[in-house]
């Protein structure tokens, strides 16, 4: 497929699409952290975000489905984000390792990577349909 090797990879749709799906994957263990900061015994769970953007980075290829072969198929989320337990086992609270300075750091700063993963898809995607209808 030309159009996927020539256009879609080379304009890092792919990369933008891990950076989405490594954000969102945080955002949902935070939140989890979260709501179970008066949990006794709970343990936070987090990613090493610069892990897996390297580990998404040497994957920028999708393998797409067609139903056509006139059709441009959708790409499936990446697999194999690892999840990682906090070591700690207590903090001030007492009650179990979730630090809530911590995790309110990391809701913000994936929600600005998700904004600019957004934008940027956005921006891709808005030069593509410009492209294909000429309006260079």
């Amino acid at each position: 497929m030309i159009i996927k090797d020539q256009v879609i990879n080379k304009v890092g749709i792919p990369v933008l699409k891990n950076l989405m799906h490594i954000t969102s994957t945080s955002q949902k263990l935070t939140a989890a952290n979260v709501a179970n900061v008066a949990t006794p015994g709970f343990q936070s769970k987090s990613l090493d975000f610069q892990a897996e953007m390297q580990k998404a980075m040497g994957k920028q290829k999708i393998k797409l489905e067609t139903t056509n072969a006139r059709h441009m198929p959708p790409a499936n989320a990446p697999k194999g984000i690892e999840i990682v337990k906090d070591p700690d086992d207590i903090n001030s609270s007492g009650i179990n390792n979730v630090d809530i300075d911590k995790e309110m750091a990391t809701v913000a700063e994936n929600r600005i990577l998700y904004a600019y993963g957004s934008r940027m898809l956005a921006s891709k995607f808005n030069s593509l349909k410009s492209v294909i209808r000429g309006k260079t």
